[in-house]
This record gives C-alpha cells, structure tokens and sequence, in this order.
C-alpha cells in the first residue's frame, strides 16, 4: 500500500480531563511456582480472555508490540528484559525521522499498558502480561511540564511514533491514548495508521472513555477496544466501539478499587500491571481501569496470534471471529465483535517452527465492522490507580488544552 501526504490535525477546543490521581509503592511477589502471578484472583482479566490456557500453543514469542504513551519504566523488573530499542517522538511535525531521545516512563500510564501487553512471567514477581513471550517497544508521545501535571503531547507526534514503530518493526501498535477532541485523530492519524499496516503491523486503539474520547478513523485499518467489567458487563466510562471496521472489547475494570481490594489478599475490579513513581521505579504496580487497559490485552492477544503463524489480517480475522458476543445477536456499536477469547482464539492453530512477523500480503481486509445501533448514554470514570502497600500521594491533574493527547485517568 503506497504511503500518503501527512496532513496536519485540526485543532480542538480544551477539555478538563482529571482530579486527583493516588500513586502507589511496593512490589507485588508471586506466592506460588506456576506461571501467572494470579493469587487470590488478582488477574482475573488473565483468566476471562483464558491467556494462561492459550501459551500452551503460543506466548508472543518473536513478535514486538509497540506501546506508543508516556513511555516505559526502563528497569522495571517484569519488563525490563522485555524492551527493544524505544524512542522519544516530540516536535516532530509529524517526521518519524526526528524522534530521537529516551523513552522513559515520568507518568506511570505507559508503564501500566505495557505491563498488560508483555510483563515477564515465570519470575516469581509481580504480574504476568498477555503476551509474555512478546518484546515491547516503547515510544515515547505523552510528556510532562511539571510534576503535578497531567503527561500530554500532540498529534503529529502520535502519527510520528506510529510511523516509527511501524517502519522499526513492530507487530502491533498499542495506542491507549486520549484526546480533547475526535478531530486530533483526523486524516493524519488515520493515514499513519493505514501506512503501518501496509508495513506489517496491526494498529490497536483504545476507544475512549466519557464519550469525549473516541477515535474516529473510520474505516481505516485499526482495531478499536472497549472495555469490560469483571462481569463482562459495559462499564460506565467506557466508549462504545461506534462504526469501527474491526472493533473487540478487552477487560478494563469498572473503577471502583480501594487500597483494600487492590492487595494479594483483596479482589481488584480494575486491572493490575506495572507502574512507575519517582520513588519506587524498579517495582512499582497498580490497579487502573479503563479502555487504555482493555486495548493492550488486544494488542497482546494479537501478538500471540501472529507467533502462531497467522498473517496480520488472519490474526485480526481470527480475534474477530472467535470473541464471546455480549452484547445483541451479531456486532455492536458497544462491544464491537464481542469480548476477546484468547483460548478460542488460538484452538487448533497449528503454529510453524519459528514465529512469522512477515508483512500481510496485499488482499482483502477482514470483514466489515459492526452493524449501526443506538449508541450508549451513560457515562462514568478513567483509569484509577490504586496502591498495593501504601499510598504516597494524590497529585492534582492539569487541564489539557489545545490539541493535544493525554493519558487517561481519573
């Protein structure tokens, strides 16, 4: 597919987008010998989409998942051996050639989605990720003015980062992020997002939270997540997946963590995965919800799929084709094609010798999206970060103004 004219996003008006965020410490140990850090349920959105049962046939491995946000906690113990070469994209005017700098984590969101995606499993610390054979490229969009300040960026950087990975050999692009308006993923988004495709990657974009937030790409080549509740239930915050031509829903959790259920001997509702603070940057976790933690079990499941031999359409066929519907007969403007199974997902896959991360052969897309239905009226929270051992703060959000991404969270 031949590239197109990167075209400068519109501007939008300003948005509010948070309050307070808690910030947690303490590492989280695995209390027993098997594979996922799950006590006590603390992974249930492991266990909904049947991750542990799918690596008997595949775990990710040989494939890279790009996590394009606030950038990666680097010496984070579950993910530190599972990062390959990142970069910083900001200033660009929409040039991958000028991302250039670290892409280290200074907000913890980033951190949070690749633990998700990729954490390591198997070493008696913390969490496991969906794909926890898969790499994990950080790129870097979202950056903080101050301390206090809620991580923003623009959108020529996005479509800068997605250029980026896409042409340094990500399998899948994980893009959790916000906006303050559906214009910011106008045509120049959606032609980086065409343009990674064409390369081989498989583009994965959280659907939003708050009706506020919603991707609009059209019928581009992306697959669009929203998220689920631990009943596989629609959660307030969530976005519907709208017209999108391939959409899913990932679990998300419903927001309503304390301290008391984001412990090994609580019952999160959110999602557990890594974290970064200023305090603790090597063993941090927290229980976040919303569609930025449903969009990285997509991106992961994805990246299972593609080291079991499928092609990037037949993997996104495949996710499509074997999701638990939720919601009326057929697709919906709400859960897309149903909630991800990943153990169904890969039944009978017969995967090859070595992983394939070649590039899909020019043909057919996968089926059409869903099919128009009402969309949702309720409305509700973002990501909620909750400690495991003890809260160190609350930090006061900025408000975002402009054209500008922000991760989201309450």
């Amino acid at each position: 597919m031949p590239g197109r004219p990167h075209r400068r996003a519109r501007r939008a008006g300003p948005l509010a987008l948070g309050a307070a965020v808690a910030v947690l410490l303490g590492p989280v140990a695995a209390g027993h010998s098997g594979d996922v850090a799950n006590d006590a349920g603390l992974q249930w959105n492991l266990d909904r989409i049947g991750a542990e049962a799918a690596w008997d046939t595949a775990t990710g491995a040989g494939t890279t998942i790009a996590v394009v946000d606030s950038g990666v906690a680097l010496e984070h113990e579950d993910l530190a051996d599972q990062l390959v070469e990142g970069v910083a994209c900001q200033a660009t005017d929409g040039d991958p050639g000028r991302c250039r700098g670290s892409p280290a984590d200074q907000d913890g969101h980033g951190t949070h989605v690749a633990g998700v995606a990729a954490a390591v499993t198997g070493n008696q610390l913390g969490i496991a990720g969906v794909a926890p054979g898969a790499r994990i490229m950080p790129v870097k969009v979202l950056f903080r003015a101050c301390d206090t300040c809620q991580s923003t960026g623009e959108a020529d950087d996005v479509a800068a980062a997605v250029r980026w990975a896409a042409e340094h050999g990500a399998d899948v692009i994980n893009l959790s992020l916000g906006s303050t308006a559906s214009a910011v993923f106008g045509p120049g988004f959606a032609d980086a997002v065409r343009d990674a495709w064409a390369l081989g990657a498989i583009p994965v974009v959280a659907a939003g939270n708050d009706y506020v937030l919603t991707a609009d790409l059209g019928d581009a080549p992306a697959v669009v997540v929203s998220a689920t509740d631990r009943d596989d239930g629609a959660p307030g915050y969530s976005n519907g997946v709208g017209e999108a031509r391939w959409a899913v829903a990932a679990p998300g959790g419903d927001g309503s963590d304390t301290p008391a259920s984001c412990s090994q001997q609580g019952e999160p509702r959110g999602i557990l995965s890594t974290f970064w603070s200023s305090a603790d940057p090597r063993s941090a976790y927290a229980c976040l919800s919303g569609t930025s933690m449903a969009a990285p079990h997509v991106s992961g499941a994805l990246a299972v799929l593609r080291s079991a031999g499928l092609s990037a359409e037949d993997a996104v066929q495949r996710l499509l084709d074997t999701a638990v519907d939720l919601g009326e007969a057929g697709p919906d403007r709400i859960f897309g094609a149903g909630r991800v199974d990943l153990a169904a997902a890969v039944a009978g896959v017969a995967v090859p010798a070595s992983p394939t991360t070649d590039a899909p052969p020019e043909a057919e897309l996968p089926g059409p999206g869903p099919e128009a239905a009402p969309p949702r009226a309720d409305v509700g929270g973002d990501e909620v970060p909750v400690p495991l051992a003890a809260l160190a703060a609350a930090l006061a959000l900025a408000t975002a103004a402009g054209s500008v991404i922000a991760a989201r969270r309450r």
